[in-house]
């Protein structure tokens, strides 16, 4: 989301989650279920890093669905959970809308 809002000149809040999370856990289990994103990240990160958007992407919305064609285009060669992904995002900016009218029109004007 920083991209996004890097692009659009909004301010971010970062920093130690508001809830925390004591509950101890078996590292191996977290290592198993992490271990595809030790590798994806090799790509991942520098996909972010080049990562911009035209000047026709003007709201989040926009950005969001940008976003969501790139992660398709670009990462889905690394997994297909990438195509999965960036069809969930689309699908969340279109029910935002959706339920959201007034913020969708007011921003697109």
């Amino acid at each position: 989301m920083t991209v996004i809002c890097d692009h659009l000149n909004l301010g971010v809040k970062t920093g130690l989650p508001y809830i925390w999370h004591s509950k101890a856990s078996n590292p191996f289990v977290n290592l198993q279920k992490e271990f595809k994103g030790l590798f994806w990240q090799e790509q991942i990160i520098p996909f972010f890093q080049a990562l911009t958007f035209p000047k026709e992407c003007n709201t989040v919305e926009k950005c969001y669905l940008q976003l969501s064609k790139l992660v398709k285009e670009k990462l889905s060669s690394i997994d297909p959970y990438f195509l999965k992904l960036g069809d969930a995002m689309a699908t969340w900016i279109e029910a935002w809308e959706e339920f959201n009218p007034a913020a969708a029109q007011t921003e697109s004007s």
